[in-house]
C-alpha cells in the first residue's frame, strides 16, 4: 500500500498495517494524498469503493514461533519437573501448527548439590576435629562410614557443580571408592584413602577364627588383637598408613587408571603438636571427652615419608602409562590439601 499524506504533506499513513481512523476519514473526503513520481501530491482514490483496510502484516516469522514455543516448553518445564515421560506442547501458526515435545521429565531442571571438593572438606573437616576428642579406632571408623553415607546422597552430577537446566539424563555419582573399604564392582572416578583407619587385613578387624581346644592361650590372644580397636584413633593412626597406602597401590583398579582422582586424609596436625605445653590439662570438666595431644611430628619428618614417596611414584607410573589426567590430592589435618605433581 501506498504511504498517505494530508493536504500540509504530513504523513497520515505509513503503508503497511490498519488505516487509522483519521486515515479513513481523509480517504473518504478525497483528502488523503499520496506523491506521484515527480513527488507532488496527488489525491489518493482508492481502486474500489469498496476496498478493505490492509490486513496486518505478520511481525514474526515461523522461526521466531519457534523460538517462542521453545522458550514456552522450557518454562514449562522448569515450573513442573514432574515425573512424566513426556508432555506435548501445541501451537497454532499461519504456516501451520508447531508441536514440542518434552521427554523423561524425571527430575527437576534445578539439579544442585556437593561437587568433589566441597564433599571433600566437610569429610576433612569432622574427620579432623572428632579425631581431637579422644575417640578410638573403632568410633573413627564408624564415624567415616556414616559421614560417607551422609554425603552420597548429596553430590551434585558427575560433571561438578550445581548448574541450571542440567539434562535430564545426567548421571549422580553416588560415592567413591575407598581404602580401607569393602570389596566392590562399582569403580568410581575418585579413590579416597582414610590412611589413618586399620588397613582391611589388620588383626583388630573382626573376623572368624577356629578355636583349638589346645592352645589355651589362643583366647589371650584374640584380646591382645582386639586392643586395638579401643585405642585412641589419632595416636594409633600412624602405623595404619604404609599399609593403606600399599593396598592402595595394589587394586587393580588403581593400576588400570580405573580413577581419575586419589585423594589421601592424613587427619593428624602437620603444624606441630598444638598441646605443646605439658602443663595443660587435656581434661575439661566441661567436655565428655578429654582433648588428645597431637602426636609430635610435622610434614618435614612424618614417619611414613618412605611410605608416601613409594605411592607418588606409583601414580606417576599410572599417570605415565595408563591415566594422564590422574591427580593426586594430600589432605593434611584442616589445611587446604596439596596437590602433588606427577
Amino acid at each position: 500500500m501506498a504511504t498517505l499524506y494530508d493536504e500540509q504533506g504530513t504523513e497520515i499513513y505509513a503503508g503497511r498495517g490498519k488505516y487509522s481512523r483519521n486515515a479513513r476519514t481523509k480517504i473518504a473526503e478525497r483528502a488523503a494524498y499520496v506523491r506521484n513520481d515527480e513527488g507532488n501530491l496527488v489525491v489518493y482514490v482508492p481502486e474500489s469503493e469498496n476496498e478493505e483496510a490492509p490486513r496486518t502484516q505478520r511481525a514474526s516469522t515461523l522461526d521466531e514461533d519457534a523460538r517462542t514455543l521453545k522458550r514456552e516448553a522450557q518454562r514449562v518445564a522448569q515450573q513442573l519437573g514432574l515425573g512424566f515421560d513426556e508432555l506435548e506442547i501445541r501451537q497454532e501458526t499461519e504456516e501451520g501448527v508447531l508441536v514440542a515435545h518434552l521427554r523423561q521429565l524425571q527430575q527437576a531442571a534445578l539439579v544442585a548439590g556437593l561437587d568433589s571438593d566441597q564433599a571433600t572438606k566437610l569429610m576433612q573437616i569432622i574427620s579432623f576435629w572428632t579425631l581431637r576428642l579422644d575417640i578410638n579406632v573403632h568410633e573413627h571408623e564408624e564415624l567415616i562410614r556414616n559421614t560417607h553415607n551422609l554425603l552420597n546422597p548429596m553430590r551434585a552430577p558427575v560433571q561438578g557443580a550445581p548448574l541450571l537446566n542440567r539434562p535430564s539424563n545426567m548421571r549422580r555419582d553416588s560415592g567413591v571408592n575407598t581404602v580401607p573399604g569393602k570389596r566392590s564392582r562399582e569403580i568410581h572416578d575418585e579413590l579416597w584413602i582414610h590412611a589413618f583407619l586399620p588397613p582391611n587385613d589388620h588383626p583388630c578387624r573382626p573376623s572368624v577364627t577356629p578355636a583349638d581346644p589346645e592352645v589355651e592361650a589362643n583366647e589371650h590372644t584374640l584380646r591382645n588383637d582386639g586392643r586395638v580397636w579401643f585405642e585412641p584413633a589419632l595416636l594409633a593412626g600412624p602405623e595404619f598408613v604404609c599399609d593403606n597406602l600399599r593396598h592402595a597401590s595394589q587394586l587393580d583398579s588403581f593400576q588400570h587408571g580405573r580413577h581419575g582422582i586419589v585423594r589421601i586424609f592424613l587427619p593428624y596436625n602437620p603444624t606441630g603438636p598444638a598441646y605443646a605445653n605439658n602443663n595443660i590439662n587435656h581434661y575439661n570438666e566441661h567436655r565428655d571427652r578429654r582433648c588428645l595431644p597431637e602426636p609430635d611430628f610435622n610434614r618435614e619428618n612424618e614417619p611414613w615419608s618412605d611410605c608416601l614417596e613409594r605411592f607418588i611414584a606409583a601414580c606417576a607410573a599410572v599417570k605415565n602409562s595408563v591415566r594422564p589426567d590422574l591427580r593426586l590430592l594430600i589432605h593434611r589435618g584442616g589445611e587446604q590439601p596439596q596437590e602433588v605433581s606427577l
